[in-house]
């Protein structure tokens, strides 16, 4: 700012310290927001959105907290001339914003797939229960499943969704996104119902989080260490647990 401003080294010193503490606290606080919302989990368009509501009230509570502070150091003397600031104090707070957010969804991501690996490392590693089949003797035991289709409710219409028309199922909470094509549908019910009642020869559980119709898969890729990523036929890409794609293998064939 030193070349826009007539203001004296000190006092943009001192501007710049307390707008790093404003940095650091907000910093805080979008990470606390984020990893308690669980914006992680949400859909694309869905984290645009919050993340850009977000975006505007950081930028409108930096800059204010910038010039008030600002202007009890300095008085009313240099008020114009910290005025005139607030446009670069807007596109300073904005580019650290991005920043801050890129690093906060990079790191609770990692996380929440480690975490994820580690359920499934977990559940590898339980000892086979007598009387308990495998996914093979499953596959062969119940190939047609118990689900024809899906009924949805959406304010006062009712959707109904044909099973072979699902690309796959979400856990979202006490809710699941049933997705098809382009659009999502949103129903009350667990993923350990979906998991039990669906053609376990076309729909395999390939992560905790998702039910994949295998039809609708279109490449399956190499992605970190032992994981896989699925590229679906409405070009979304859910990634595969160790434990989901043992199942897939064994569904697939390979």
């Amino acid at each position: 700012m030193r070349p826009l401003v007539t203001m004296p080294p000190g006092f943009l010193w001192i501007k710049g310290i307390a707008d790093g503490v404003i940095m650091s606290g907000m910093g805080l606080l979008l990470a606390a927001v984020i990893r308690s919302w669980l914006f992680v989990k949400l859909d694309y368009w869905q984290r645009m959105v919050n993340y850009t509501a977000l975006g505007i009230m950081y930028l409108v509570v930096w800059c204010l907290l910038s010039h008030l502070f600002t202007l009890l150091i300095a008085g009313n003397d240099l008020r114009e001339e910290l005025q005139g600031l607030l446009p670069l104090t807007a596109f300073i707070s904005l580019l650290v914003y991005l920043i801050q957010l890129l690093i906060i969804h990079d790191r609770l991501k990692r996380s929440d797939e480690e975490r994820d690996d580690q359920c499934d490392i977990d559940e590898l590693s339980l000892p086979v229960e007598a009387g308990q089949r495998s996914s093979a003797d499953n596959v062969n035991e119940n190939s047609e499943g118990t689900l024809e289709r899906v009924a949805v409710k959406s304010g006062q219409k009712i959707h109904v969704i044909l099973v072979p028309d699902i690309v796959y199922i979400q856990s979202d909470g006490d809710y699941v996104q049933i997705v098809t094509g382009q659009s999502r549908y949103l129903k009350e019910e667990t993923m350990k119902y979906f998991e039990a009642s669906l053609p376990r020869n076309r729909f395999v559980r390939v992560h905790r989080s998702y039910i994949v119709n295998v039809e609708k898969i279109l490449r399956i890729e190499l992605y970190e260490k032992q994981n896989q990523m699925l590229t679906l036929n409405n070009g979304d890409q859910i990634r595969a647990s160790v434990a989901g794609y043992r199942e897939l293998r064994t569904i697939l064939n390979l």
